[in-house]
């Protein structure tokens, strides 16, 4: 395979080795081993795409041999004059494996027209190939003097490319941030419709609350005026008795739970009290009536079942109406 350059350019490299003495290249045996030849290996194993390890793939091993110097024929290449560290290596497969995305290309879920088949050949030819004619020149850096190659010009190149790069880079950081804060913005628009709904809700429950208030309110003073203005017709009524149905005493229970509720609210609203605070205490009170009427029916029954069966007369003893069994 022809590297580095045409054959008449590997000639006067030739040429140029004999005028200054040294000496052509020698070929390596396969059983020697080269320094930095593992570190490479493990780099090459550590990309996860080939099916064995690399020092076991003849053709990346030849590669791998001949990019750090040590070439296997008589060939010369440019990499005998001026041979390559682990570094070196690291530097080429990395960049040129990840840039060309190689990852993605060669696995098996990949069925695309550039789809890589051979990870091992693909990772050799990266070794192989020198695409600047001058044989010092390593990814745009001449070897000798450090400094950037003017006749590939690779490091220039480089830079216009991380430069695009970056500009995509941020592009999409923006776009992204732009959904982020659009996202946000309509987050922040629901929590703030459902936050006016409860409001409204509650505006709407605290009106009701004070349409009752307000009626239970002139209740109590409708009733407070008739009682000043007709003293006789309270007199009547509390000496009057009206007799509980028989018949109906879950309708009585209901009907003597709302009386008492009413009552108690106009004692609070006399008190002051308004809105959840009257609700809070109304509630209460009426659990505290409940416990005790309870009690009461539990201590009458109680009291029933002490007394012998036909010991309790009856006769013009009828029960009355606010007994609590």
């Amino acid at each position: 395979m022809a590297v580095g350059g045409s054959a008449a350019n590997q000639e006067k490299v030739s040429k140029g080795d004999q005028q200054r003495g040294r000496k052509a290249p020698q070929k390596v045996s396969e059983l020697r081993p080269v320094a930095g030849e593992e570190d490479v290996y493990a780099l090459l194993d550590g990309l996860g795409a080939l099916e064995a390890p690399a020092a076991r793939i003849s053709i990346l091993r030849r590669a791998v041999r001949e990019f750090l110097g040590h070439n296997a024929n008589a060939t010369p290449t440019p990499f005998d004059m001026y041979p390559r560290t682990p570094d070196h290596a690291a530097t080429r497969i990395l960049g040129k494996w990840h840039r060309a995305r190689g990852p993605v290309r060669a696995s098996e879920g990949y069925q695309g027209a550039d789809r890589i088949l051979r990870p091992a050949g693909y990772l050799a030819e990266i070794l192989f190939e020198q695409a600047c004619e001058l044989p010092n020149c390593e990814t745009g850096v001449l070897l000798d003097s450090g400094e950037e190659c003017g006749q590939c010009r690779y490091r220039a190149a480089q830079r216009i490319q991380d430069a695009e790069v970056a500009r995509l880079d941020a592009q999409h950081r923006e776009q992204l941030e732009q959904q982020r804060a659009e996202a946000a913005r309509r987050r922040q628009a629901e929590i703030e419709a459902v936050y006016d709904d409860a409001v409204a809700a509650n505006e709407a429950i605290d009106s009701r609350r004070a349409v009752r208030a307000a009626e239970a309110e002139e209740t109590v003073r409708l009733r407070e005026q008739l009682a000043a203005e007709h003293p006789e017709l309270i007199t009547a009524a509390v000496g009057a008795e009206i007799p509980a149905p028989r018949d109906h005493a879950g309708a009585s229970r209901r009907g003597r739970y709302a009386v008492e509720e009413e009552t108690a609210r106009a004692a609070l609203l006399r008190e002051g009290l308004r809105g959840t605070a009257l609700d809070d205490a109304v509630r209460s009170h009426m659990t505290t009536w409940k416990l005790k009427r309870r009690e009461e029916a539990q201590s009458a029954d109680l009291a029933a079942r002490a007394v012998p069966v036909g010991a309790w007369p009856t006769e013009h003893h009828q029960q009355p109406g606010e007994a609590p069994f």
